[in-house]
């Protein structure tokens, strides 16, 4: 009891001590099987946020520190959530097939997410945070991956693999309709985020023959590079849409870098010998 409370304690310190109430969620191995943590963005302060023998991966944080994840817990990836402040677990997903990549709405009220419970192919669905109303948004025959919503929450954006064999960007209306192509560039882009104005998406590719970080426009125009030669994925925007948390690869790791949403001014935020990844950056509510 005496080791729960002083848990507690910890992370409601972890809370309200981080600058302007902001956090960063990833999953790592660094000490053993992957894991949930969360991290300051200055990086001071590193919490163990799940310990468990099983994987634990793609975190998604919510300002209400609601932290929505998967894991191996059941024998397959399936969806869990629970919050920073008391660490209660409660698992979202329980059909057959592999439920990956939850995304908190804006409104925190929903959650995205992929599935292969139907098919081969994984599809798009949504349910309510607390795992309610699981309804599928896509339909079709293609692999979808990556969901995650505009801010104003119109629009949602995945990457998807079509005719051409590699996984190219889309964006669709909330309720599954009105696809949009975004890039075709015959490689592979993964993890679109929209910017925090809704105006920029970032995401990762292998275009030039590495994975990398790009920026666009939300209609696919003014595509650039922002990264550096080493490969970096998993592209998410600080709180106030000025920088980025992303991941770079070492020759045995990987580590969060931060970087201005042009790429400059980088600064590794975590210097560990573990593969981390998924880094998700939010402002918390006090």
């Amino acid at each position: 009891m005496k080791k729960h409370i002083l848990l507690i304690l910890l992370l409601i310190s972890l809370v309200s001590c981080t600058k302007n109430g902001e956090l960063i969620v990833f999953s790592s191995n660094m000490h053993g099987n992957y894991d949930i943590y969360a991290i300051t963005p200055d990086g001071e302060k590193l919490t163990q946020l799940t310990k468990s023998d099983w994987d634990n991966n793609y975190p998604s944080i919510y300002k209400n520190g609601d932290v929505a994840y998967i894991s191996r817990e059941s024998g397959k990836d399936d969806i869990y959530k629970l919050n920073i402040r008391d660490k209660k677990s409660v698992r979202l997903t329980f059909l057959r097939g592999f439920n990956r990549y939850p995304t908190f709405s804006p409104d925190g009220k929903n959650i995205l997410f992929i599935s292969n419970r139907d098919g081969t192919n994984f599809q798009i669905y949504l349910m309510d945070s607390d795992g309610q109303k699981q309804v599928r948004l896509t339909k079709n025959s293609y692999d979808d991956r990556s969901p995650s919503y505009s801010p104003d929450g119109k629009k949602i954006v995945f990457c998807s693999k079509r005719q051409d064999e590699y996984y190219n960007i889309y964006v669709m209306d909330s309720e599954g309709k009105n696809e949009t192509h975004l890039t075709d560039n015959h490689s592979d882009n993964f993890a679109p985020r929209f910017s925090r104005d809704g105006a920029k998406i970032a995401f990762y590719s292998d275009m030039d023959g590495n994975y990398g970080i790009y920026i666009m426009n939300a209609d696919g125009t003014d595509l650039h590079k922002i990264s550096g030669a080493q490969a970096s994925v998993y592209p998410y925007w600080s709180p106030d849409g000025n920088r980025l948390v992303y991941i770079v690869f070492g020759d045995n790791d990987s580590n969060l870098v931060i970087s201005d949403a042009d790429g400059k001014n980088i600064k590794q935020l975590t210097h560990f010998k573990s593969m981390n990844l998924t880094a998700r950056w939010e402002k918390l509510e006090r």
